[in-house]
C-alpha cells in the first residue's frame, strides 16, 4: 500500500495515533514531537507526516518531520521503505530505529544518495531505579527561574551546535507544565533536566546539563529526574549516545538498561 502524507499533526495523530500508541517505547521520538507540535499556537510550515498501510488496511508505519530536524521513522518493513524514498526528500538524512537500518541504507543508494551513520542514540529504559548517593537537593522549576533556564538554554545550545531543538521545547512548555527538576546545592540552582509529557504512560528524561559539568551533580539531577517522572509513568526513557562510556554506565548505575537503538544517517559527503 502507498504512504499517506499531511503536513497537518492532528491529521496525523487521527490517522497513526493509535499504531504509535500500541508500542510507545519504540515509537517514542514521534508520540513525543507530534504532541509538542500538536500544541504549537502557530503551526510552523514546515514539517511533514506520512503513515504506511499494510495490505490489510492497518497502519504499520510512519515518519515525522519536526521543523528544522530530519525526518524520524518507526521501525518499518521492508516494501514501506523501499516507497518511503520517492516520499522524502533524499538529501536531508534521516532518524531510523537500528533494525531499519539496512534497508535504508539500500533504498537511498537505489535512489542515487548514498547514507551513513552519523549518530548513534541507544534508548534506555528504567528498569528497577537505585537512587545515588548525592550532595544537595532537588526541587521542581518555577515560572521565576525562567531567566536562569533561558541562559543554560543557550549555554547548552552553544555547547551543541547544530542541535535545531526549539526553546520552547527545552525551556517554556515543561518549566509551564512543572516539568524541569533543579538541582540545587546550598540553596543555589546548578543543574536541570527536563522531561516530555506523559504519552500513553510514557516520559523521556532530556536535556539534562549542569554547567559546570560535574559528573557528580550530573548523576544527583538524574536520580532526581527519574525519581519524578518514575511517580508519574510506567515507562521512563532516557537517551544517550553509543559512544558515551560514561553516561551508559551512569545510567545502568541509576536502574537503567538498553532496549533499542536509533541511528541518525545522513549523506556522505562526495
Amino acid at each position: 500500500m502507498p504512504w499517506s502524507t499531511t503536513c497537518d499533526v492532528h491529521e496525523f495523530t487521527a490517522a497513526a495515533g493509535e499504531f504509535l500508541a500500541s508500542a510507545p517505547v519504540e515509537h517514542s521520538p514521534l508520540l513525543t514531537e507530534a504532541d509538542y507540535l500538536s500544541r504549537r499556537p502557530e503551526p510552523d510550515a514546515d514539517q511533514g507526516y506520512g503513515w504506511w498501510t499494510d495490505d490489510a488496511g492497518a497502519v504499520a508505519g510512519a515518519f515525522l518531520r519536526a521543523p528544522r530536524h530530519p525526518p524520524v521513522l518507526t521501525p518499518l518493513p521492508e516494501d514501506a521503505v523501499h516507497e518511503l524514498v520517492t516520499v522524502l526528500p533524499v538529501d536531508d538524512g534521516v532518524g531510523c530505529d537500528v533494525t531499519s537500518v539496512d534497508a535504508v541504507l539500500a533504498a537511498w543508494e537505489h535512489r542515487g544518495t548514498p547514507l551513513g551513520p552519523r549518530h548513534r542514540l541507544v534508548v534506555h529504559r528504567l528498569g528497577t531505579f537505585r537512587p545515588p548517593p548525592a550532595e544537595g537537593r532537588s526541587r521542581i522549576a518555577e515560572e521565576a527561574d525562567g531567566p536562569l533556564l533561558d541562559s543554560w538554554y543557550d549555554a547548552l545550545m552553544a555547547a551543541n551546535p547544530g542541535d535545531p531543538s526549539d526553546r520552547a521545547y527545552v525551556v517554556a512548555d515543561p518549566l509551564a507544565d512543572r516539568r524541569i527538576v533543579l538541582w540545587e546545592i546550598e540553596g543555589e540552582p546548578v543543574a536541570m533536566a527536563g522531561r516530555t509529557r506523559v504519552i500513553t504512560g510514557m516520559t523521556r528524561v532530556g536535556a539534562v546539563f549542569a554547567p559546570s559539568g560535574d559528573p557528580r551533580v550530573e548523576t544527583a539531577l538524574l536520580g532526581a529526574a527519574t525519581a519524578a517522572a518514575a511517580q508519574l509513568a510506567d515507562d521512563v526513557l532516557v537517551l544517550a549516545p553509543r559512544s558515551d562510556r560514561d553516561g551508559v554506565a551512569r545510567l545502568a548505575g541509576l536502574g537503567y538498561r538498553a532496549v533499542r537503538e536509533r541511528v541518525l544517517l545522513a549523506p556522505l559527503k562526495g
